[in-house]
């Protein structure tokens, strides 16, 4: 085995999924642009406890929001908290859901944190968690527009999942709300800047659900920390679409370099979650006339479709994706 590549996991292992940061480029003032005209209200933060403390999510559908497993405490690196593949996530004791779903909300990204207005309350959860990237980190959940404590009047436009895996050298943006000690970098939903232009890999049975961002300030913007969960869009048949999560990074160099969780080869997995919790057969999408297609089992996709799987932890090299020329893709060092 290559033994640079087992020193780039050592790095890979300690940033991904921390909390902490890392001594690396990142911004530290006015580091985005606001949403004064509301394009982006899709964009929301999940709220437990009494204090409402949580992290960015993205609503997929009126009543459907995607976010990463780990900001519920799904990763390898928690104590008793082993992989999960999907419902049985909600039994898992270790995670936030079972100390806070009674108390789990989902507040506007308008004016956050001045302001933490309510707008639906989490039902259930479902989460691929399989391990460091390049596994899964993905949670979606149902959620209630009009529980008892929602504002029902805050406006609330979902954004549709990609279908396609974009070329290399896309432009996209950034969605995010920075957290309540980011006060620095703005307030409500701020929106960066990103270029699509690192390597998309995966591993030999996960391929093309990865793509590595590098934080450095020239081609994509200084890293923003307190953004797990927040997406990566870019437009599909001329609309919005999801592409990518922020959240798992590695740190090398004083740079961190972001493996965003794509969403591409898992849309049968959260239509199938999206019928069992709504009996709906179809997602919004980008691409329909309708605005609108069923990813049911059996149904045609353009990105072949990948299980849960096993925990991907077995130290071999990453695998490039095959479905795009990656000719002039930025690389992972050692990749």
């Amino acid at each position: 085995m290559n033994c640079k590549f087992l020193v780039l996991l050592f790095i890979f292992f300690r940033a991904s999924f921390a909390f902490g940061e890392p001594n690396v480029l990142k911004c530290n003032k006015n580091c985005g642009e606001p949403d004064l005209n509301d394009h982006y209200s899709f964009q929301a933060r999940i709220a437990m406890g009494p204090d409402k403390w949580g992290a960015n999510v993205t609503f997929i559908e009126d009543d459907i929001i995607l976010s990463q497993g780990h900001i519920l405490g799904y990763s390898p690196e928690e104590k008793n908290s082993v992989p999960r593949c999907g419902s049985d996530a909600s039994s898992n004791p270790a995670a936030d859901w079972l100390h806070n779903k009674n108390d789990m909300y989902v507040v506007a990204g308008k004016n956050y944190p001045l302001e933490k207005t309510i707008i639906a309350k989490v039902l259930d959860i479902s989460v691929r968690a399989t391990g460091y990237p390049p596994g899964y980190d993905i949670m979606i959940a149902h959620v209630d527009r009009f529980c008892n404590k929602c504002d029902k009047n805050i406006n609330v436009s979902p954004i549709p999942l990609a279908s396609k895996i974009p070329p290399i050298n896309t432009k996209a943006l950034h969605i995010f709300i920075p957290g309540e000690d980011k006060k620095n970098h703005g307030s409500g939903i701020l929106s960066n800047n990103h270029l699509l232009n690192g390597k998309i890999w995966g591993s030999k049975n996960n391929s093309c659900t990865r793509q590595s961002i590098k934080h450095d300030g020239i081609t994509n913007p200084p890293m923003v920390f307190d953004t797990s969960g927040s997406p990566v869009i870019y437009k599909e048949c001329g609309k919005y679409a999801v592409h990518g999560l922020h959240g798992n990074g590695m740190d090398l160099d004083g740079y961190m370099y972001e493996q965003l969780q794509l969403l591409q080869t898992q849309k049968e997995w959260i239509q199938s979650e999206i019928y069992r919790w709504t009996d709906r057969k179809d997602m919004l999408d980008a691409c329909s006339s309708t605005g609108r297609r069923s990813f049911m089992a059996g149904e045609k996709f353009e990105i072949e479709q990948l299980n849960c799987g096993e925990v991907i932890l077995n130290y071999t090299q990453p695998v490039s994706c095959k479905l795009i020329d990656q000719t002039k893709a930025l690389k992972l060092p050692n990749f």
